[in-house]
């Protein structure tokens, strides 16, 4: 239940804080105060702003720099690239480090991939198997007549070096 003690109560305590704000806006140097304090505020902001904006400035000549120094170097390579990729010098390289030599085009091939047949649509694993057992079959040696000889291994034949299979 409410009292008449309990609301006069409140009433002072309304009438004291309100007194107390009341009397802090009535002193003389209030206008003062808030305009000194408006400017300070004003002050820490602009000062803030231009240290951000002059922080931001060195950012951006420091990038602006590394654009021109990564550019500088993009430049570079690429011309390293295009003189280490002509061909004159390609082909001496080759000839010069690694021994190779220029070769008559009679002599160049191309290897062609041939193209794999699908497994036959039965699904039955046994012709399965028999396909994957004949397309192995096909890359098998065959051993003719002609190219067998009896208790002799001969060596394999490169282009510019031949080596002998001896026995030890």
């Amino acid at each position: 239940m409410i009292t008449a003690k309990s609301v006069r109560k409140y009433k002072e305590t309304l009438e004291l804080r309100s007194f107390i704000f009341n009397r802090i806006r009535a002193h003389r140097y209030f206008p003062v105060v808030v305009l000194v304090a408006v400017l300070l505020v004003i002050g820490c902001v602009h000062i803030w702003q231009r240290v951000h904006v002059i922080k931001l400035v060195k950012e951006v000549s420091r990038l602006k720099a590394e654009n021109v120094s990564l550019t500088d170097a993009y430049k570079k390579v690429r011309s390293e690239i295009a003189a280490l990729s002509m061909a004159s010098r390609i082909e001496a390289y080759s000839g010069d480090s690694l021994g190779l030599k220029a070769i008559s085009a009679n002599r160049l091939f191309t290897l062609v991939k041939e193209k794999q047949e699908p497994l036959p649509a039965g699904g039955d694993e046994l012709t399965a198997i028999m396909a994957s057992i004949k397309r192995v079959a096909r890359h098998v040696p065959v051993l003719t007549g002609n190219s067998a000889r009896a208790g002799e291994l001969e060596g394999i034949k490169f282009d510019s070096v031949t080596t002998k299979v001896g026995k030890r």
